[in-house]
């Protein structure tokens, strides 16, 4: 499936130490088109395109390298036109720029790299998916995106 929508490096390049799409143990089935961008932490993230914002959640202090810490992950999510949708995952504790129901431009600052959730190092999680259902949490798959 190819994307419809261009989108840009949702970290600053200047910051970027390397693109991954790998190693994470978690990057398969439904996650297996996610992108990490390794950076440091409190890296600016920055919307990958034009949208709506439709989910935000950052009250989480907690995370590390176990997988009990998956639903610890601080997050937003922005719709896009298409029906795609990008996911920007481990941002950092109260760092959200951004309110549901807010219209962003590609690279505007939404938040910042933190270390919520399931991580091992610093690093912005990234995803560009679609709906397959109507269970938000569950029903999903995400597509390749190219930069």
């Amino acid at each position: 499936m190819s994307t419809y929508n261009k989108y840009i490096i949702p970290v600053p390049q200047g910051i970027l130490q390397r693109i991954d799409r790998t190693s994470s143990p978690a990057h398969t089935g439904k996650l297996r088109n996610a992108v990490d961008f390794i950076v440091p932490q409190n890296t600016p993230v920055l919307a990958s395109a034009d949208g709506i914002v439709t989910f935000v959640k950052d009250d989480s202090n907690v995370g590390g390298p176990a997988p009990s810490y998956w639903h610890s992950s601080n997050f937003i999510s922005i719709m896009h036109s298409y029906g795609e949708y990008t996911r920007y995952d481990h941002l950092a504790y109260r760092s959200s720029k951004v309110s549901v129901g807010q219209q962003v431009r590609a690279g505007q600052e939404i938040a910042r790299v933190g270390m919520t959730g399931y991580t091992y190092t610093p690093h912005l999680h990234f995803q560009v998916f679609v709906f397959t259902g109507y269970n938000i949490w569950s029903d999903f798959d995400t597509i390749e995106v190219k930069f």
